[in-house]
């Protein structure tokens, strides 16, 4: 039998390497993909559009550092009605009056500890006069305390709140009053006892008064905001016993003064009636009318012209009395007068220089200098009235509050620091760290600076 053996299939040496060398390259081709896989691609930083900043490297004014003396919480001001901004914390005879969990609390204002507490749900009002402390109550109704103790001298049954959206809110205490403002409504009670004496409503303001309240000779002077074709400003008297009204001025402003029975009051209704844009003439009234009586007695005109070519600007900003003189913002300077012997027509006895342009509103005098704000950042300037030279006050960022006491100025700031400033040189003299960022005014009592940082108050003593 023949049997036919299959010859083992066998493959050529050359075909086994070439296989080998194709398998070897597949493997390495996979393991470096894998390799890649890992390794991540090349980034490049993303860039800005537009990228622009506000500061350098010296912008930062290097002065102490002070520590707070003490650090106490309190309500905070930003959860309040806007009506009682300012007007929830006080400093006198070395205690801060203010709020905590509604209650009226006193704080030495040296060590930070609490005195006494008083009442439950109040409003967030606090003034102060002759040893006595004013609040309201849930209700609206007047109380007084014995600044010391805290004690309860006597509460009003009188409430002195009045139905309007936008009200003025104030309380005034003098030597045998206590004067309490709301809106268009005027209240008198009896600073001793706290029993109503009169109320009094100026119907025309619907509502709309000043926080402006002024006391002479048995007569209370008030301003209110009386709308119509024309609105302006009006000022009333009243007679103090009484309440009765005794005469009103509508366009006339609050007293520059009151001497010799007269009171001098700036004319504001008649500048609106100026074609301002037209003509160049400007003028500033300041009429005198009997106390009592309110029979004009005289007036008093100051008179300048705008330069260059119109359409003119308003041309006429802040008007005050300050040591005798009046001070008038004409255009781009301000001229001084002699209040109290003009003559219709003089010439001024000098004229400075406002540097600082349209935005920068004119306050008043302080240091013998007079202060500019800017409406727009809140920043503050100064010219010397000695020589005319400006003087810059400057931070290293921007304004939250200024308050100025004597020659020191307290500028809080949005970086959670309060810088303060000498007045005279100009110059910073030390920081605070606040960590807030909307400042209240800043108190003082004695060498004491109480700083009002959203929710807390820090003590800090005068270096």
């Amino acid at each position: 039998m023949l049997i036919n053996k299959k010859k083992p299939w066998c493959q050529h040496p050359r075909n086994r390497r070439s296989k080998r060398l194709v398998s070897g390259i597949v493997a390495s081709i996979l393991t470096l993909q894998g390799i890649m896989a890992l390794v991540p691609s090349q980034v490049y930083a993303e860039t800005a559009d537009l990228s622009l900043r506000n500061w350098h490297a010296s912008s930062h004014i290097s002065v102490p550092n002070i520590k707070p003396s003490w650090t106490m919480q309190v309500d905070n001001y930003l959860d309040m009605y806007d009506t009682y901004e300012g007007h929830h914390a006080i400093a006198e005879e070395g205690k801060i009056f203010t709020f905590a969990d509604q209650q009226l609390i006193a704080i030495d204002a040296r060590t930070g500890k609490r005195l006494w507490s008083y009442g439950k749900d109040l409003q967030p009002y606090v003034t102060y006069g002759n040893g006595v402390v004013y609040g309201l109550s849930a209700d609206h109704m007047p109380f007084a305390l014995h600044a010391k103790t805290g004690k309860l001298q006597w509460k009003s049954g009188t409430s002195t709140f009045i139905d309007t959206r936008l009200r003025t809110e104030v309380m005034i205490p003098t030597s045998d009053m206590l004067y309490a403002i709301n809106g268009s409504v005027t209240f008198a009670f009896d600073r001793a006892t706290g029993k109503l004496r009169w109320e009094a409503n100026e119907p025309l303001a619907d509502g709309h008064g000043t926080a402006y309240l002024e006391e002479a000779d048995g007569v209370i002077l008030r301003t209110f905001m009386v709308q119509g074709a024309l609105s302006s400003v009006q000022l009333n008297a009243y007679d103090k016993k009484t309440g009765k009204k005794l005469w009103g001025h509508f366009g006339q402003g609050e007293a520059l003064t009151i001497k010799n029975g007269l009171v001098y009051s700036i004319d504001y209704y008649s500048p609106q009636l100026l074609d301002y844009q037209s003509v160049p003439d400007r003028k500033v009234i300041v009429n005198a009318y009997n106390l009592k009586s309110g029979i004009q007695k005289g007036s008093r005109e100051f008179t300048w012209k705008l330069e260059h070519e119109p359409p003119y600007e308003y041309g006429r900003g802040g008007v005050f009395l300050s040591g005798g003189k009046l001070y008038i913002e004409q255009g781009n300077q301000v001229a001084e007068y002699p209040f109290d012997d003009y003559k219709t027509g003089e010439a001024p006895l000098r004229a400075l220089s406002s540097p600082y342009g349209e935005e920068w509103i004119l306050l008043g005098v302080v240091q013998d200098r007079l202060m500019y704000r800017d409406y727009k950042t809140g920043e503050m300037k100064g010219v010397k009235l000695a020589n005319g030279q400006p003087v810059v006050l400057s931070g290293d960022a921007p304004i939250s509050q200024i308050d100025v006491y004597d020659k020191g100025m307290y500028r809080a700031q949005r970086n959670g620091t309060l810088l303060g400033i000498n007045i005279l040189t100009a110059k910073p003299v030390f920081r605070v760290t606040t960590g807030a960022d909307l400042h209240e005014s800043t108190l003082k009592t004695g060498d004491m600076v109480i700083i009002q940082a959203e929710g807390k108050l820090l003590g800090i003593k005068i270096p």
